[in-house]
This record gives C-alpha cells, structure tokens and sequence, in this order.
C-alpha cells in the first residue's frame, strides 16, 4: 500500500517543479466555490441531522420499554451520513476543541472506546450521564461511535430494560445533545460574525486572522481534503477490514459493522469528493488530460463501490464477492496516486513535508 511518506516524496518533487501557472482569481474562484457549494451545506445538513438525533433520543427515550428502537437507529443513520459527507474536512471549526475527534474517534486499534465505555456504563448507580461533563471527558465516549456500541451492539437490548436501562439512556441522550451541539457550533463559526466568519476569513488573507495569508494557500488545505477523503476510503475503511488475502480479512475492522453502515460511509465518501472536485477543482484545472483522468477516477471508484451489493463485512470474507471489494481496493489506490501526482502539479501547489501530516 502507498505510503503518505511515498505520497509526499512526490509531491515535494513535484512541488520544486511546477507544471502551470494559476492565477490568484483562479485560487479564489475555486476556494469559494467549494466554501459555498461543498462546505458550507453539508455543515448544514449535520445541523438538520443531528438536531433530528437529539429529538429521536428524547422522544425514544421518554418510554423506551414501549418505544421501538427503529426511529433512533434511523436518525443514527441520517446523522453517520451527514457526518460521512463532511469528514474529509478537518480544518478550521471542526478541528477546535478537538470536534472532529469527539464526533467520531476512529479508528480505535486498541478498543478505547469499548473500555471506556464499560467504565462510564459501571457508574449507573449514580443515576445519569451530564452532557457537559461527556462534552469534556475522553474523546473514546461521546461520539457516534459509541452511540452505534448503545443502539446497534450486543447489548443494546438493556436499553429497554435492566438495572441500568436508564442510566443508557440518559447516556443515548447525552451524546445526542453532545453531537447536536457542536454540530451547531461548527456551523455558527462558518457563517456568523461578518468579517469574522471563518468562511470569509478564509478567503481573506488580509484580515489579522486569517490562518491563510494568499488564496492558493486555502486551495491547498481543500486539496487535502479531497485527498483526505480518498486516502480514509482506501487505507482505513477498506484495506482494514480487506486484508491481504481472504483469509486476513477482519470484517470487525471496518468501520461502521455494528449498523452495517461500512460500505455506505465509503459510498458518501467518494461521493463528496466527487462533489468537491467536480464544483471546485475541475474548472480549474486548464490541463484537460489530468482533468479528465481525475474526472474518470472518482467516476470509476463510485461506480465500483455502488455496485457492491452486500454489506462490506460480508464482501471482505465471501470468496464471491470480494473480488469486487479487491477491485474497489485498486481503484482507490489509483485514484490516491492520481491525485497526489497530477493535481498539484496542474494547480501549482506547492506542497510541504507537513502538507499532508496527521491525515
């Protein structure tokens, strides 16, 4: 698997040797189209979804011995795809406070999340969850993946009735308000304060606070989270679960298998990066090969991903259908190198050691 260190010896390579020449309007044009096209709606739907997370939790949990669990697993599942459609962004309000990490700690290699659930879940006794205190306590517990492990796992029948149904309850609903909130906080820092929003201070490097002093700077940041979107569906989403053959796949490796979500995260999130190069990127890139090579990968892996037809925990482990999960695999990877190699290049971005580090 191409590693990012691979990925960044070329880019600096690349970097040192510029292919096109862009003009700062072109920057300029490209990075308010993805704020106004791309960013800025999809904070808006995780608002719409999350706020209808928080009233499915306190309505199922107002009688949830009578209550079918459906509703609240449904709003989970609006809620995973509209944060599936924004993830690749992790600059700007989602990475304050540590946002990005509390809405969704993955991967989780060494099960922190499980851990430090099973010891919040031991102090049922005391009655309730404060939202507040989950707000500032590990990152492991107060995320849509600990809100699958409530309504999805193994013992998510106690929500309806044990010792501490309640108690889980209480918990259900403070991750709801918990995600609620900064999902709302996010999208405030975005939009409001003028001059101050982070969208217009964004795209003003002559404001005292903008963390990008000239428009390709910004563009950079949006390449990374084009290429962010490839590389979590490649390296993480699918090559973990995969393995190298069929009988290294570990389906509990992916990363939504509880609600059989996994394949359905990648799905939404080749389809924002898509969305992102397709309204951004493309009408500014003047060479028209590397346009249309990029156009055609993005277009190949989703038609890939879309047709597979079984959750991807079943596809990584049937000798029938992984080869199509294995052809997905490629194409990712392809379309990761394409990318790396050829966008920046034909966008004049330079690119730095740290371009790329800590995606």
């Amino acid at each position: 698997m191409r590693s990012i260190a691979s990925v960044l010896a070329v880019l600096l390579f690349l970097a040192g040797n510029p292919g096109h020449a862009v003009e700062a309007s072109a920057y300029a044009a490209l990075n308010k189209a993805a704020i106004d096209q791309h960013i800025l709606p999809r904070y808006d739907a995780l608002v719409t979804a999350t706020a209808g997370l928080n009233a499915a939790a306190k309505s199922y949990c107002a009688a949830p011995a009578t209550r079918p669990v459906a509703d609240l697993q449904v709003a989970f599942g609006q809620t995973l795809d509209a944060w599936q459609d924004i993830q690749h962004v992790r600059f700007g309000p989602i990475d304050w406070f540590f946002r990005s990490q509390r809405f969704a700690f993955w991967p989780d290699p060494r099960n922190t999340i499980g851990k430090q659930m099973a010891e919040l879940l031991s102090k049922h006794q005391s009655g309730s969850v404060d939202p507040e205190l989950l707000a500032k306590g590990s990152v492991a517990t107060q995320g849509l993946p600990a809100l699958e492990r409530l309504i999805f796992g193994e013992d998510a029948s106690k929500l309806k009735s044990g010792t501490d149904a309640a108690y889980r309850c209480r918990y259900v609903e403070a991750i709801a308000i918990n995600l609620a909130q900064m999902a709302k906080e996010t999208q405030a820092a975005w939009r409001e304060g003028g001059d101050k929003a982070f969208a217009a201070v964004m795209q003003d490097g002559r404001n005292p606070d903008a963390p990008y002093r000239e428009p390709q700077e910004a563009t950079l940041e949006l390449f990374k989270a084009l290429y962010l979107a490839v590389e979590l569906a490649a390296d993480h989403k699918l090559a973990r679960p995969l393995g190298a053959a069929l009988k290294d796949a570990r389906p509990r490796l992916a990363e939504s298998w509880r609600s059989e979500r996994s394949l359905r995260n990648i799905q939404r999130n080749l389809a924002a990066a898509q969305d992102l190069y397709l309204n951004s990127f493309s009408p500014a890139v003047t060479d028209k090969a590397v346009d249309t090579a990029i156009r055609d990968g993005i277009a190949k892996s989703v038609t890939t991903a879309n047709a597979i037809r079984v959750p991807l925990e079943t596809a990584v482990q049937d000798a029938k259908t992984r080869p199509q999960a294995e052809a997905l695999a490629a194409e990712l990877l392809a379309l990761k190198k394409l990318l790396g190699d050829r966008l920046p290049p034909a966008l004049d971005i330079p690119v730095g050691f740290n371009a790329l580090d800590g995606d």
